[in-house]
């Protein structure tokens, strides 16, 4: 079996993902599979992508998964002082809740103090639901990875040479650091304009058109150099820095003993075992001529009923295949009766229910379809009007067969506060089932168990 690495560093994006293992040496990878990602597919299919049929996976692991919601909290200094690590922690729950979507039952998050601003203490925070957060672990630990850690990329490639001014871009945001460790100041929509002027660029999703200053420093992930350079960076700041470190990081570290109790016992059970099957062996061994004979007038017999129980298994397993084949069937169709049934009233009771729950503090302008389901967008004059919108919208669009996502904002700089705020909520078509696809995956899972 190939030695495992030291350390592994997983980079997983809507477009990609990037496994780099390194040993002693943390500046050159000793393994890297890089692939591309459906942007559809669950974490532990992407997982799985880089993990099967490889090479074992090290020893620790960093996944860094863009998809890590991460942010700047500001809370009232007077609100949370002298309350312990815990309850500070069930603040900043509900506090991610609101601003992320998740709901605070499913959160689990890591956070770092950024120092205050007039009379706020700031956190960089960083959360992920509960649910994807042990799909993770799981798939890991049966890997035979002991060190888990989760987190957002932001941060994480920071070193002693870093510009004051420095920024990073992931997916659609622009998250601003200053120095090392990296101290978070902000975090906007990227766009052209927040990065002009900037001495250090880190470009980890495309900027389109993006023109750097001569004397700027730019490292785009796109260039594979780039990508082994801050991957080999993140491996080094987890094992050497990562008390220097300013981005939150959601640890986890798998149990292990100092002696291996459980295995001698069973090993000292198997050879008890192993010792009695070979002398029982010996002692049956002396009759065993006589029931030769017998063995081989039954063998013709034995041998039909193999071939029916053989051809009974098959048809059972069509049967089996066929039941579950009707069952999604039969949820296809209750999906489509359900929609021809609301489709008609639906879009009154949703402008119903805008009607009654939007504050004066936002404005409806447009609503509209895509290929998901809804989309709703409008502005409003503060950060949280409509995430509080989306989120009192959210059990009363579930029974119409729609699944309210958090809103995305883009604050338009008019005020003092950083709004007006263009905001965009997405409501997407679910009906009240599974999905087709999920039933016959399983019907395909079960049919293959049946085979084996």
């Amino acid at each position: 079996m190939a030695k495992r690495s030291e350390i592994s560093v997983i980079l997983l994006s809507n477009q990609s993902i990037l496994r780099a293992d390194f040993g002693k040496d943390l500046t050159v990878p000793t393994f890297k599979k890089l692939e591309s990602v459906d942007v559809e597919s669950t974490i532990s299919a992407s997982l799985d992508q880089v993990i099967d049929n490889q090479l074992p996976i090290g020893h620790r692991a960093v996944i860094v998964w863009t998809d890590v919601w991460s942010q700047l909290v500001s809370l009232p200094r007077l609100s949370i002082s002298g309350i312990e690590s815990d309850e500070l922690e069930e603040v900043l729950k509900f506090e991610a809740e609101t601003l992320s979507g998740i709901e605070v039952d499913e959160i689990a998050l890591a956070s770092n103090p950024m120092g205050t601003e007039d009379e706020f203490q700031q956190y960089w925070v960083s959360a992920i639901r509960r649910s994807d957060l042990n799909s993770i672990l799981e798939q890991l630990e049966e890997a035979g990875c002991r060190e888990i850690v989760v987190a957002h990329p932001a941060g994480l490639s920071g070193n002693q040479d870093w510009a004051k001014d420095n920024v990073e871009v992931w997916q659609d945001l622009a998250f601003f650091l200053s120095g090392f460790p990296g101290k978070l100041s902000k975090v906007k929509q990227a766009s052209l304009e927040q990065l002009a002027g900037k001495s250090s660029v880190l470009l980890g999703s495309q900027v389109v058109d993006y023109q750097p200053a001569a004397e700027a420093e730019v490292r785009n992930l796109s260039d594979e150099s780039c990508l082994d350079q801050w991957a080999a960076q993140v491996a080094y700041n987890y094992l050497k820095n990562a008390e220097h470190l300013a981005a939150p990081i959601i640890r986890s570290h798998k149990r292990t003993g100092t002696t291996p109790i459980r295995p001698l016992i069973s090993a000292a059970i198997a050879l008890l075992v192993f010792g009695f099957c070979f002398w029982h062996w010996n002692y049956l061994n002396s009759g065993n001529l006589g029931l030769q004979k017998r063995i081989a007038e039954v063998q013709k017999p034995a041998a039909e009923k193999k071939k029916y129980d053989t051809q009974l298994m098959a048809i059972l397993a069509d049967r089996s295949k066929v039941d579950t084949e009707d069952a999604a069937l039969a949820s296809d169709l209750k999906r489509v009766q359900f929609f021809l049934e609301h489709q008609n009233n639906r879009f009154a009771q949703l402008l119903s229910l805008l009607a009654d729950l939007r504050t004066p503090e936002l404005v409806i302008q447009q609503i509209g379809g895509t290929e998901a389901g809804v989309s709703i967008s409008g502005v409003s004059l503060n950060g949280e009007s409509a995430q509080a919108l989306a989120k009192r919208l959210r059990e009363h669009a579930a029974p119409l067969g729609w699944v309210v996502n958090a809103a995305r904002q883009d604050g338009q700089q008019k005020l003092t506060t950083g709004g007006p705020w263009d905001f965009e909520i997405q409501l997407t078509d679910t009906g009240p089932f599974e999905s087709t696809a999920k039933l016959r995956q399983k019907a395909s899972s079960v049919s293959g168990a049946k085979s084996l």
